[in-house]
């Protein structure tokens, strides 16, 4: 092998490595530029390289009040947000974020028009609303911010308020879904307290007929607890709204003036 033939494959050696490196590279780089974080609602996105799920909905209160009142921009002025569920304040309804104007407040972005993206190293979500109000905020990892902290930049952009939060919630995979509570569930106060009222009152009457029964083994209406005093209770009912009316009455007649003869 002649040395122009040896010069010649070493140069073509030297290229090919140089093109697969670029390419490699090349490749590399579009994967990294293609990572994107699709969203789900205005609660959590999933990475799309299977790294993992962000989920905030453990951090929002769903009570219509935000998790962040008040907080204060660079520029002096006032949010309020709150993670995933809506809430409202003054003329702001329904919103995922607030801006204090005055005594009221106007709406930056409502929760759903949430739009998820990545910035290159965190994700984001977009809120807006319709008269071109956005909200743009950062979620930022944090492993030892059990409890989330908000950094309120302010509006960088006229119309455009950007916030960054730093939460556990905010790294993939980290905390658990937290599904909305719907108008069903649970019970008002009055259902709970009818519930307990019947059940005492099953407990009371079933308690004292065993006690009755066993204690003197009477049987019929003599085994129903302290039945003189329910079988008195109607009358002392009726009779305490014939006093209370009786009482009114004479007031009443008490009061009028005299008339002149």
């Amino acid at each position: 092998m002649t040395g122009d033939m040896v010069t010649r494959t070493i140069y073509n050696i030297v290229v090919a490595v140089m093109l697969a490196c670029f390419l490699l590279l090349q490749h590399g780089g579009s994967s990294v530029s293609a990572l994107t974080c699709d969203g789900d609602g205005p609660c959590r996105c999933t990475y799309s390289d299977g790294s993992g799920t962000v989920d905030i909905s453990s951090l929002g209160r769903q009570d219509g009040i935000p998790l962040f009142p008040d907080e204060y921009a660079y520029d002096g002025s006032a949010y309020s947000y709150n993670p995933c569920f809506s809430f409202s304040i003054g003329s702001c309804q329904d919103a995922a974020v607030c801006k204090k104007s005055g005594t009221d407040y106007i709406a930056m972005g409502k929760q759903s028009t949430a739009v998820w993206s990545y910035t290159g190293y965190y994700p984001r979500v977009t809120f807006s609303t319709s008269d071109s109000r956005k909200a743009e905020v950062t979620m930022f990892c944090g492993p030892t911010y059990t409890s989330p902290q908000l950094d309120v930049v302010g509006e960088t952009i006229p119309g455009t308020v950007a916030i960054n939060m730093w939460s556990v919630c905010a790294c993939p995979n980290s905390c658990k879904r937290v599904d909305p509570i719907s108008a069903d569930d649970g019970l008002s106060p009055g259902s709970v307290m009818l519930i307990i009222f019947f059940v005492l009152l099953i407990v009371y009457l079933c308690g004292g007929v065993a006690f009755n029964y066993n204690k003197s083994r009477t049987v019929g209406r003599e085994m129903i607890p302290n039945v003189n005093f329910w079988s008195a209770l109607p009358g002392l009912i009726l009779d305490g709204f014939r006093l209370s009316w009786d009482f009114v009455c004479r007031r009443h007649h008490k009061d009028q003036p005299y008339e002149a003869m």
